[in-house]
């Protein structure tokens, strides 16, 4: 299973994490875990690339898999466009496919 977990503080979003294979099909024809990574990659590039802002972390492992990016609180409202609706995409992925992703949510400390 896909699991898929959105960082916040307070109102904003500062991270998404997506880690495992879904199971819905063989490595490398899973239509599941390709639209996961696709929009977790359409994620990093639009931060960086788009919206020019450095990532908090940012970490990509494929052996895993396991993508992770964290912004930092002070970009979180110019990036929200950008990441709501990355965030909105993957609910809908979770909620149209239960049995291979899952949505979790983490309030971040606020240091």
């Amino acid at each position: 299973m896909v699991e898929v977990k959105f960082f916040r503080k307070g109102k904003f979003l500062v991270g998404i994490e997506s880690k495992g294979h879904s199971g819905f099909s063989q490595k490398g024809s899973d239509v599941i875990c390709a639209g996961v990574s696709a929009l977790m990659h359409a994620l990093i590039l639009g931060i960086v690339d788009i919206a020019g802002v450095k990532c908090k972390a940012l970490h990509v492992n494929d052996k895993a898999p396991l993508i992770s990016v964290k912004w930092t609180e002070d970009d979180a409202e110019k990036l929200t466009l950008l990441t709501q609706t990355i965030a909105a995409s993957l609910k809908q992925i979770a909620l149209e496919n239960p049995k291979y992703v899952k949505i979790i949510s983490s309030e971040e400390k606020i240091s």
